[in-house]
């Protein structure tokens, strides 16, 4: 791994252009309705969508708001338009059903005297209605002109409140409505000079909850105006003709709906008197909107759940919002500045880790918005969601194909190093993630592993070289399989013998265990091999082998055209202290306290004593590995405990006893070394006793 591509600054270069450039097309805002720059849209849509998936969670319209349906029935009837001597009539009619106040999402402009005068004195009579005025914009060379139009002579006074329902400015792009001003700084009140205008829908809240109009303005109409995301409320169906349905309650399932967060009442019902007791009930109290839903006699507009949903139904949605005051929050833009840095950065700390981890993060941090998003929604919060994954996926594909490009000759590097070491799977791990070589040295906690052949100068000086050479590749071949099979690293060959380690490059968890079945591998190994002995052999092979524990310092030396990766330390040295020490006990696989201690649920063993090897002052104790747990031979079985005995024995200056139970081992295996070195030992100290400061420790003068 060269220093240039450990550390080339490309992530960090392009993570930085990444965060400005997307911030200069995310951030900009219009001068009266907020966007999200070039995603506003994407994101209007994904706000349907979340409507329409979390519609079982949305509260339903407030039963006090009803529309008064203009519907095609209706119009059939009394023709379209609908005359104007009929809305007078309805709106007795609905003083006599109780309703509170009513608003006509209907325009009264064109003079008709012999209608205008009934529906002015019905206004009159009625008292909280609710008419409307309209403002026409109009492009000059001296710029744009704002006139208003005023409803037809006497009804502008008769009305409680006069509104716009104008909605032209916020509209978007595909003809959506998704959000609402209350009111219009671009003209004045027609009723109070000097202040901006109040839409249709605030002045309907002002007489229906009787809450000054004046209060509402302080709240909406600021500068700049506040803009306001609707939160559209769950739509249900409706009978269209309740009275004459429930008269047919067996086939209701089949007679037509209208579908409406609003109990919708067709007015051809309402001005017949033909009305259910329910609605009756519903009436008493209402905020009543009337409007037209007949096809091509209504504006219209697409919402998240109908591609034409009637403009009264809107009006209806934004008041609804307005009395309870729970349009759609959303959170603020320098909060959302610091969601999308995260989303920005995190495939840049990601790069540190294995790209399976870095998928898997990406994709937990998707799946963790989409769920935040959900939630907030669920709450009346409106967190946008497009935006943010778009910064992370690009980020992530961007910094992912970087990865891709620059890795090749990071994981050519590492087959190249270890390939001859390690076991083809480990070096196929390393290439996936060449993170996990580190570069210079790290301190870890490790097992090392010293095999060496015994009497190999005396089998070397009676062969030939070539013969040589082939015994050792043969014995050396099949004994590094076992430790690379067993997860270990064949450090070097130092003539005959093999130096490896555990836990480094790769993390082991339980080296120490394959550290200790390694080693009685190559013990049954060595059988194996010697079934078929190369002719005029001086001596049959054997190994000994030594294991150590402890923290070792690993990672790559060298030269800039030579690299090797080697431990170091003391603990190094000690396990090949270890395997010279078997030649004093006579023993084959001797391993430290440390060692055995990690590994002794899964190893038989016994516990050859306390030593101190060359250059160590202080005694370590050991022990010889001599099957898997539960392998033991039935020899075996019955010798180990008469050799534990007679170790217990030694140390307490008991050498007769000792003597004893050495001698009942001995008779099992007469070619036991360490029971040997013990029964001579124990025989020498029966005779003449050690002195009074001796430790029972075995002091090593050779290596």
């Amino acid at each position: 791994m060269s220093e240039k591509t450990t550390k080339s600054r490309f992530p960090l270069v392009f993570s930085i252009i990444f965060t400005f450039v997307f911030i200069v097309i995310w951030w900009p805002r219009a001068l009266l309705i907020p966007t999200n720059g070039i995603f506003h849209h994407i994101e209007d849509v994904w706000q349907d969508k979340m409507f329409v998936l979390r519609e079982s969670a949305l509260n339903e319209g407030d039963p006090r708001i009803i529309l008064a349906a203009v519907d095609e029935d209706t119009g059939k009837k009394y023709g379209f338009p609908l005359p104007r001597d009929k809305y007078a009539d309805l709106l007795d009619k609905l003083k006599s059903y109780g309703v509170k106040t009513v608003a006509f999402d209907v325009m009264f402009f064109e003079p008709k005297p012999a209608q205008d005068k009934k529906l002015v004195a019905g206004t009159k009579r009625f008292g909280r209605v609710i008419h409307l005025f309209q403002s026409q914009t109009e492009k000059t060379t001296h710029g744009d002109v704002v006139s208003v139009n005023r409803p037809v002579s006497g009804l502008d006074r008769a009305a409680q409140y006069l509104g716009y329902p104008n909605i032209d400015f916020v509209i978007d792009d595909d003809g959506h409505v998704r959000r609402s001003v209350m009111f219009d700084p671009r003209i004045d009140d027609p009723r109070e000079a000097g202040m901006p205008a109040p839409s249709m829908d605030v002045v309907c809240v002002a007489s229906f909850i009787d809450r000054p109009v004046s209060e509402l303005r302080d709240i909406y109409a600021g500068p700049p105006p506040r803009v306001m995301q609707i939160g559209f409320r769950r739509p249900r169906a409706w009978l269209q003709h309740e009275d004459r349905d429930i008269a047919q309650a067996g086939e209701v399932q089949n007679l037509p709906k209208v579908h409406s967060p609003y109990r919708m009442i067709s007015v051809m019902d309402l001005l017949a008197g033909e009305l259910t007791g329910e609605q009756k009930k519903a009436l008493k109290g209402s905020l009543a909107i009337i409007g037209s839903t007949t096809l091509g006699y209504f504006d219209h507009y697409p919402s998240p759940f109908s591609p034409t949903a009637p403009g009264a139904e809107y009006h209806a949605n934004n008041i609804d919002n307005l009395i309870h005051e729970d349009f759609l929050q959303i959170p603020t833009r320098q909060g959302m500045l610091l969601v999308f840095l995260a989303m920005i950065w995190l495939p840049l700390l990601l790069l540190r880790f294995p790209p399976a981890v870095g998928n898997a993060a990406v994709l937990l941090m998707l799946a963790g918005w989409f769920s935040w998003t959900w939630h907030q929604f669920g709450r009346g919060v409106r967190v946008e969601f497009v935006a943010p994954s778009v910064a992370l996926l690009v980020s992530f594909l961007v910094q992912t194909a970087y990865r891709i490009v620059t890795e090749g000759a990071e994981k050519k590097f590492i087959k190249n190093l270890f390939g001859q070491f390690v076991a083809p799977e480990v070096v196929d791990d390393l290439a996936k993630d060449p993170s996990k070589v580190k570069l210079g040295g790290e301190r870890r906690d490790m097992t090392m592993f010293f095999l060496d052949i015994a009497h190999f100068t005396t089998i070397s000086e009676k062969m030939p070289p070539e013969g040589l050479i082939l015994f050792l590749n043969r014995y050396l071949s099949a004994l590094s399989k076992i430790v690379q099979d067993r997860k270990g690293v064949v450090d070097k060959y130092i003539g005959d013998c093999i130096m490896a380690f555990w836990n480094a490059p790769l993390e082991c968890k339980d080296h120490r265990v394959q550290a200790c079945l390694a080693a009685i591998e190559c013990q049954e190994m060595m059988k194996e091999l010697n079934k078929n002995l190369e002719p005029g052999l001086p001596e049959t092979p054997a190994v000994r082998i030594g294991l150590n524990s402890g923290e070792a310092t690993v990672g790559l030396t060298g030269s800039e055209k030579k690299l090797q990766y080697t431990v170091l330390g003391d603990e190094v040295n000690l396990a090949s202290r270890l395997e010279g020490s078997n030649k004093f006990f006579g023993s084959k696989i001797m391993a430290s306290e440390d060692t055995y201690a990690g590994a002794k649920d899964m190893v038989e063993a016994r516990e050859l004593g306390q030593v101190r090897v060359v250059g160590k002052s202080e005694p370590i104790r050991v022990f010889e590995l001599l099957a898997r747990k539960g392998s033991l031979s039935e020899e075996w079985k019955k010798a180990l405990p008469h050799y534990e005995k007679g170790v217990g024995h030694f140390n307490k200056r008991e050498f007769g006893e000792a003597k004893a139970a050495f001698e009942e081992v001995v008779r099992v295996f007469p070619e036991d070394g360490p029971s040997k070195l013990y029964l001579n030992v124990s025989t020498d100290y029966g005779v003449i006793p050690p002195p009074e400061e001796w430790d029972g420790v075995f002091n090593l003068t050779a290596k």
